[in-house]
Order: structure tokens, then C-alpha cells, then sequence
């Protein structure tokens, strides 16, 4: 698998932290990928480092700690 070719939509197991969520990469509105705003350097090493979509959480932390070590 490849970040071109994800999973569909549905409950994933997230390859950062293994919590299960809810995945809605085939619905890009609600899709939790778009909601957080995470650089487009840090998106390139998330996508260097892991197989699949991380859960919201994951998500959440790596942009704020991304947003605070620039700061």
C-alpha cells in the first residue's frame, strides 16, 4: 500500500499510536486529513514514516507540536 493508494474509508487501526478511529478519506469535507492543518514538510515526513492515515489525535499533536517548535 501507498500513501497514493489508501485504505478506504471505514475503521482503521492508526500506525502511530494503534488507537482505532474512523476514517473518511473517500467523504475529503469530513475527512479529518483536511480538517487539520499540518505543513506541507511535516506532511512529507508522516508520509516517509507511516503506511496509512493517522487518527485525528495523532493528527492534532503533530501539527500543535509542529506549530510550537516553529513559534
Amino acid at each position: 500500500m501507498t500513501w497514493n493508494e489508501p485504505i478506504t474509508d471505514g475503521t482503521k487501526q492508526c500506525p502511530r499510536c494503534g488507537n482505532d478511529f474512523e476514517c473518511k478519506v473517500d467523504d475529503l469535507r469530513n475527512c479529518d486529513c483536511v480538517a487539520v492543518k499540518v505543513s506541507l514538510p511535516v506532511l512529507k515526513t508522516l508520509q516517509g514514516r507511516y503506511d496509512d492515515c493517522l487518527c485525528p489525535n495523532c493528527l492534532r499533536e503533530i501539527a500543535d507540536s509542529a506549530e510550537t517548535s516553529a513559534a
